[in-house]
């Protein structure tokens, strides 16, 4: 292996350049990419645990695993679930049996992939306990019976629209004679966890340094990949573009929280050295209204008003130049397939009006022009909560816009690591907060519709993004029944009616999203995309390992 680059060798080799800051330093020990070796360099993203079906952490640790470890289905550029591990799958008309058969593949230790392994992973994922941020783990409730050496069947007890994305092309299957002598997989850190049946094997991990390298397996089942190494590296998240300029990275996304022309403008400007894609709405930010405070936060008409009086167009000009969009009080993203502009009520920026609402709603102003005071006579005052990944600038503006219509508020910063930054919000302990979304749940603002379901239903799988204090027996119902339709013009229309009523009833705010963009070096590997509704559980990122194994954007046909 090559000499790793770490943070520290990355914090002290390099100067300023024009329009960035650059920390970074080129290693010279590591040979030129070329044909011959086909190396690619991308960030490591920090310590996301170890690449363990059941160790990782969120996304980007995820997909990192994925390398290891084989899914039944994957998906190309297209979105389309290619037959993976599996050679074939198919659904009865009814959408309660789910018939695969596998492909013939071995594990690292040389035994054959099974479809006992395949039933023994689903049972073994349900019957344990795992922390919100193991984004992989299957819904429980489906009958998963090996009906021969390679075949087997998934039966569920109500159709599923999302079962083939969220259960066939997301659960990595694990070898039955390592994991059945493992008690508490999330303990274990030694080898055994590293067998796998995916293209690479993990060639090396150095926590301090923030470096790791996979390297291809030749004999891989469906063909030898493409991309024979691939070496994460540590560097800050600001830099990640200005490493890929000088050289230290191969491939670089800019940051999800949202990037100002001017990061991308030397990208742009040698468009035959560097790629650059991107995705509408790739990351969001959603404000938050905890009802179970009741009071003025309880009060729709307070919420409304708060909203009208947010200049959230200002946001993406002012903290994007541009690159981003307003969000929809719907939740979903104009770029979603799913999402709907009919009846879906919109709350443009209008100051005068907003003071309308609060002065209607008797919420008045301490003289002509002073703070607003509740019903019960006490100050309209509020803490707005701000976890690490929100650009402090954002709560500026928001303390700003609502101060400017007689609504104090006092931000009180989250600086903490990704576990504890959703404490608040599981607590309920919290006046208003942005989040930063989907952080640890996965699934991106473009991604499946049911993502509704983490946020508006009254018993949410987690509480992560959970619209604090929001019930509504309708909206539980819609979600439900969208997730069991098959059909997907009529699961549109249950989409479109809860995009309708979340937006009249207003527990949360979408203030915005982000463009995501990604650049990279072309000479060294141009089959970068963004998989349109994510891959895996809905994950945004450039990083599909479907385009490093076969070299290209869509199928299985292997780039030589």
């Amino acid at each position: 292996m090559s000499e790793a680059i770490g943070r520290r060798t990355f914090l002290k080799g390099m100067g300023g350049m024009a329009g960035a800051v650059l920390l970074g330093a080129c290693n010279p020990s590591r040979p030129p990419v070329n044909a011959a070796n086909r190396t690619v360099r991308v960030k490591s993203w920090g310590d996301l645990g170890y690449p363990s079906p059941f160790i990782y952490v969120a996304g980007p640790g995820y997909w990192r695993m994925s390398l290891l470890f084989d899914s039944l289905t994957w998906p190309d550029a297209t979105g389309e679930q290619l037959p993976w591990l599996a050679k074939s799958y198919k659904r009865s008309e009814d959408g309660l049996l789910w018939s695969v058969e596998l492909r013939d593949a071995k594990w690292d230790d040389g035994r054959p992939v099974t479809a006992g392994d395949v039933a023994f992973t689903y049972e073994y994922y349900t019957d344990q306990v795992f922390t919100p941020l193991l984004t992989g783990v299957p819904r429980p409730g489906v009958d998963v019976r090996a009906t021969g050496e390679k075949s087997v069947e998934f039966r569920l007890g109500a159709p599923e629209a999302t079962f083939l994305q969220q259960t066939l092309g997301t659960m990595p299957i694990v070898p039955e004679h390592i994991f059945s002598t493992i008690e508490d997989p999330q303990s274990v850190f030694d080898d055994r966890v590293f067998i796998g049946c995916g293209a690479y094997r993990l060639d090396s991990k150095n926590v301090n340094a923030d470096t790791e390298a996979y390297v291809a397996k030749p004999d891989y089942y469906l063909g030898t990949p493409y991309v024979k190494r691939i070496e994460m590296i540590g560097v800050p998240d600001d830099d990640e573009i200005a490493a890929l300029r000088i050289g230290v990275l191969d491939g670089a996304g800019a940051r999800a929280e949202g990037v100002r022309d001017e990061v991308l403008a030397p990208i742009r400007a040698k468009p035959k050295e560097f790629g650059l894609i991107e995705r509408p709405a790739g990351f969001a930010f959603p404000l938050f209204f905890n009802l179970t405070k009741g009071g003025p936060l309880a009060d729709l008409r307070f919420r409304r008003a708060c909203v009208h009086a947010l200049d959230r167009q200002d946001m993406v000009k002012r903290l994007l130049t541009g690159n981003g969009e307003v969000g929809s009080a719907g939740w979903l993203p104009p770029s979603n397939p799913y999402f709907s502009a009919a009846g879906v009520r919109t709350y443009p920026f209008d100051r005068p009006l907003a003071e309308r609402i609060l002065d209607e709603a008797g919420y008045r102003r301490a003289g002509a022009s002073g703070p607003r005071m509740g019903l019960d006579g006490s100050p309209l005052r509020f803490t707005l909560t701000i976890p690490d990944l929100v650009p402090i600038a954002l709560a500026e503006l928001i303390v700003a816009n609502l101060g400017a219509v007689g609504v104090q508020i006092d931000i009180k910063l989250e600086r903490v690591d990704l576990v504890r930054t959703y404490g608040a919000k599981l607590a309920a302990n919290y006046d208003l907060v942005v989040q930063s979304y989907p952080g640890p749940s996965g699934t991106g603002p473009g991604g499946d519709p049911d993502q509704l379901r983490g946020v508006y239903h009254s018993s949410p799988p987690s509480q992560t993004h959970k619209a604090t204090g929001y019930k509504n027996p309708e909206v539980d119902r819609l979600i439900d029944a969208q997730l069991a339709t098959l059909d997907v013009e009529e699961r549109k229309r249950l989409v479109a009616r809860i995009q309708q009523i979340v937006s009249e009833d207003l527990p949360a705010m979408m203030l915005y999203y982000t463009t995501f963009y990604f650049a990279f070096r072309q000479s060294v590997f141009d089959a970068w995309y963004y998989t349109p509704g994510g891959f895996a559980t809905g994950l945004s990122d450039a990083y599909n390992k479907h385009a490093y194994i076969t070299g290209r954007q869509k199928g299985l046909d292997f780039r030589s």
